[in-house]
Formats: structure tokens, C-alpha cells, sequence
């Protein structure tokens, strides 16, 4: 069937969606209720990002194109983080105080929450990228390329997912809202599948810069936001440990798959 692979990065992409979905669901147990510690539920989440940033984006944009690492891949990396960086700062200046008083934004979390589904849904389209270019590759070589890199995206989300809820729920968001948050941060996968699959030969070359770009924004969004509203609330002792305890999280995922 002719752009089998199609349907197939569609289908992967939505169960990745759902997946993200889910790492809002320990957020139910009262114990683990980010709103009554709301300092270290940020400082969890800042360490699952930092550590999906440069693992999931930064180290394989780098060695994308070949095993070993050389001079000239290194700059489209620092170009995407650089560009990623600069668009988040972007972002934050145009969330003025003024336009965060509607309604419909300070039901989503206001400034902090708002900002952080921005960065993860940036991350989503390089995961999507990848998917459709994995499914793509399948009609070329006899592989399950396609397979196991939306397996282990499906598997990367779950974290994502309590990543970018734990936030939204420490200022007293729903969890119907916050896993639909999460869900929405993933919908670029299936979407950014499509056109990658079709001219994966486009996607390919940029791929080392979209990661960066992705990676830059949720390493600025870490340091300007996240870890600053922690230290409103609470101790810096505390805040280390909390993200040093997100950050393995997130490096267990990655030893596990």
C-alpha cells in the first residue's frame, strides 16, 4: 500500500500524544501534589527537562549524522540552541502583564505555565521529525527503524508528560487539565510526521538545528523561569535535590530503553 508508512507515523505519533497524556496521572496520589510544595514540583520538573534537553535532543543531534563528533556538527546544534534561546526569551517578553490578564491564559497556568507548553510543544516537532522520517527509511531498507523510535519516544513522554503537568498543577490547574496540557504538548508528533515521512530528505539535514532549537528553549525557560519561581518558595538545598532527583528520572528512562 502506498504510503503505508504514512498511516503508520500518524497512528505512533497519537499513541506518543497519549502517552505524554499519562505522566500526568501520579499527580492523582495527594501525596505527590505539587501545590503544596510548589517549589520542588518546578525543581522536578526543571530537572526532567534539562535532562530531556540533552539527552533526548542535544547528544543525538550531535551524533545524528555519524558516530563520532566533529568540529562542523557541533555548530548547527549551538545554532539551534542559540535560536531556541532567543525565541523563548522572545516569548517571555511578550507575555507582559497586560496580556496575561485574560481569562483564558490564567486558567492554563499564567506566565510560567503558558511558557512551558510553548517549550514542550517546540519539542514535540523534532520527535515528530523523527518518527516520520524512521517510518520513511522502512520503505527504503528492511528495518523497524520507525518502530522503535516511536516506541521510545511513547516511553520518553510519560516523564515529558509529568514535566510539563507537575507545574500546571502547583497552581491549582485540574488534572483533566494538565493531561490534556500534556497531551496537546505532543500533538505536533503525528502532525510533524506527515511532511517529514513524504520528503524525509529535507528533514534530514536540519534535524541537528530543530533539536538544538528545542533544547535552547527548554534550558532558558529552566533557568529564567522555573528555577527562579522555586526560589520564592523554597530552600536552595531543597531545590538542588528536587531537580538532581527529576534529572535521574529522566537518565533512567534513557538506561532503561
Amino acid at each position: 500500500m502506498p504510503y503505508l508508512f504514512l498511516i503508520k507515523s500518524v497512528i505512533a505519533g497519537l499513541i506518543a500524544s497519549f502517552a505524554c497524556g499519562l505522566g500526568a496521572l501520579p499527580l492523582m496520589i495527594r501525596k505527590l501534589d505539587p501545590a503544596r510544595h510548589k517549589g520542588i514540583g518546578y525543581s522536578i520538573a526543571g530537572g526532567l527537562m534539562f535532562a530531556a534537553s540533552v539527552y533526548n535532543l542535544i547528544l543525538p543531534g550531535l551524533t545524528l549524522q555519524s558516530h563520532s563528533v566533529d568540529i562542523y556538527q557541533v555548530f548547527p546544534v549551538i545554532l539551534g540552541i542559540i535560536l531556541g534561546s532567543f525565541f523563548l526569551w522572545s516569548t517571555d517578553k511578550f507575555f507582559t502583564t497586560d496580556r496575561l490578564e485574560s481569562k483564558n491564559l490564567t486558567k492554563w497556568g499564567g506566565r510560567v505555565g503558558i511558557l512551558i507548553f510553548i517549550t514542550m510543544f517546540i519539542h514535540s516537532i523534532p520527535e515528530g521529525v523523527a518518527v516520520g522520517v524512521g517510518y520513511a527509511s522502512e520503505e527504503i531498507a528492511d528495518t523497524n527503524l520507525g518502530n522503535y523510535i516511536a516506541l521510545a519516544i511513547a516511553i520518553h513522554n510519560i516523564p515529558e508528560g509529568l514535566a510539563v503537568a507537575i507545574p500546571l498543577r502547583a497552581t491549582g490547574i485540574s488534572i483533566n487539565k494538565c493531561f490534556w496540557a500534556a497531551f496537546l504538548t505532543s500533538l505536533p508528533q503525528p502532525l510533524a510526521a506527515i511532511p517529514s515521512g513524504i520528503v524525509s530528505w529535507i528533514f534530514q539535514p536540519v534535524m541537528p538545528v530543530l533539536m538544538g532549537f528545542a533544547a535552547g528553549a527548554m534550558i532558558f525557560l529552566i533557568i529564567l523561569e522555573l528555577i527562579p519561581e522555586a526560589l520564592h518558595t523554597e530552600q536552595p538545598r531543597r531545590i538542588a535535590w528536587a531537580f538532581t532527583i527529576g534529572f535521574c528520572l529522566m537518565l533512567l528512562v534513557q538506561v532503561i530503553l
